[in-house]
């Protein structure tokens, strides 16, 4: 069961009070998608994983930490704009403005992963920026730090997220002698080669692999 309440919280940039919403509970009752995309309930939660001050329009995954971004950033044409980009959805828009504040802050990981979730809105509104999102996000992979026990998970999802954006030879080509050593994983990973190899960029599941 989802459990969601709204709280006042001060903004972290012009300290102004909005009502945010707080999570107090979700779970999942189903298998991922292959890029980790968590199943229903949490899936729905998603809305939630960036907020936005109304006030001044600074978006984060939480108002808990202080930032070094400016007001005058905010009102730049690249982040009032998205760059040019026309995205269908309004999650879509913050997920991205999260990212370029990220970006101004050299954020490697809050870069990342804030394109990987604007794609999943793309992707949820029929936007085909979804491939863009992808694309972008796979520009940032080589910045990302992550332990031994973190790598197997983003393996998973830079092989997803070549598959969804057409980049099938790379994929074949850099993932075929990779073996995790977890047979759940290393399941997925030869799922994934063998649908680059239909050239097929739909999604699935976990519960595919099997």
């Amino acid at each position: 069961m989802t459990i969601i309440r709204d709280r006042d919280q001060e903004c972290p940039l012009c300290g102004k009070l909005s009502p945010q919403p707080m999570l107090s509970s979700t779970n999942t009752q189903d298998y991922p998608d292959l890029d980790l995309r968590p199943a229903e309930m949490q899936r729905s939660t998603m809305f939630m994983w960036v907020l936005e001050c109304p006030h001044c329009g600074y978006v984060a995954p939480t108002f808990r930490r202080e930032t070094k971004i400016t007001e005058e950033f905010l009102k730049s044409e690249s982040y009032m704009t998205c760059d040019g980009i026309e995205f269908i959805g309004k999650l879509s828009k913050k997920f991205y403005r999260a990212y370029l504040i990220a970006k101004e802050e050299q954020n490697y990981t809050g870069c990342f992963f804030n394109l990987l979730h604007c794609a999943w809105d793309c992707d949820d509104e029929n936007d085909p920026n979804a491939v863009k999102m992808r694309k972008l996000a796979l520009d940032q992979f080589d910045d990302l730090k992550y332990d031994d026990e973190e790598k197997k998970n983003y393996l998973l999802m830079k092989a997803d997220l070549l598959r969804r954006s057409g980049q099938f030879d790379q994929l074949i080509e850099e993932f075929s002698e990779i073996v995790i050593g977890d047979e759940i994983y290393d399941n997925v990973i030869q799922f994934q080669i063998e649908k680059a190899l239909e050239k097929d960029t739909n999604c699935y599941t976990v519960g595919d692999t099997k």
